[in-house]
């Protein structure tokens, strides 16, 4: 199938306290004429509707959940999956599980992100409370219902999982039960080369975060993703690509600038 990005694409919101009320809608309904296939939903609240709902509400807009965020959500609660904190990370195990059995009915993702941590703590004990997390959540199913997206985020925000290499050991710790997130922006601090990391890690994730390099949506920084485009269609790529940042201007207004600007790399690439 051919997509006016080239690849689907989908963006991440901010938390919605109401994904039903006239203003949000009328987001959905503009992310449809511009083309967009998904979204990644940030949820403060797992009871605010249910799954089924949720998928039945967006397919009138031609839109499919590819991601539940939990940034929003860990902050809300005070969630780490690598907190030294016991009754912390195993209350972040738990919300984690259900993170993912909600997802599953979704058909969708769960991204791991500010959840696995924050940048402060000593890194050798965290990444063994991750990896006791993980290990967890492999023990008690909750990988088996969707799948687990470790984000790579760059030191000033997180000790765990700042790239690629350091999420494949993840990954290859549970078996490949997980997968990995990569982030233009992030990568554009911590790779050094964003080419070479896409390339050599490409069997470890399925979705990819394009973020310009002052983390506003692509197009508005100095990114050059016709290169990245070019990449990813090089080695055969079949995933999503989603848009994140801060806003310039208004959200439609800077979502229209960067879909106009996507289509054209797209064109080149």
């Amino acid at each position: 199938m051919m997509f006016p990005y080239k690849y689907p694409l989908c963006i991440q919101l901010p938390p919605i306290d109401d994904l039903k009320a006239g203003n949000t809608k009328r987001l959905f309904e503009f992310l449809q004429k511009m083309g967009f296939y998904g979204v990644e939903l940030n949820l403060l609240d797992f009871e605010a509707i249910a799954p089924e709902e949720l998928v039945s509400y967006l397919a009138e807009f031609d839109l499919k959940v590819t991601m539940i965020a939990s940034g929003g959500y860990a902050k809300k609660c005070g969630l780490s999956l690598s907190t030294g904190n016991e009754e912390i990370r195993m209350k972040t195990v738990a919300q984690v599980t259900k993170m993912l059995h909600y997802a599953e009915k979704l058909q969708a993702g769960v991204i791991c992100g500010f959840i696995k941590g924050n940048s402060e703590g000593q890194k050798n004990i965290c990444i063994q409370q991750m990896e006791k997390s993980l290990a967890q959540l492999e023990q008690n199913g909750a990988l088996e219902d969707a799948k687990l997206y470790l984000e790579a985020t760059n030191h000033y925000e997180a000790l765990l999982v700042n790239t690629m290499e350091e999420g494949n050991r993840f990954f290859q710790l549970v078996d490949a039960k997980i997968a990995v997130l990569p982030d233009t922006y992030h990568m554009n601090i911590e790779e050094k080369d964003m080419a070479a990391a896409l390339v050599k890690y490409r069997n470890i994730y399925k979705n990819l975060h394009i973020s310009d390099n002052n983390r506003y949506y692509p197009g508005f920084g100095s990114l050059a993703f016709e290169r990245i485009l070019r990449i990813l269609d090089a080695f055969g790529y079949e995933g999503t690509i989603s848009i994140e940042g801060r806003n310039m201007g208004t959200l439609e207004e800077d979502i229209r600038h960067s879909c106009n600007y996507l289509r054209s790399v797209a064109e080149i690439a």
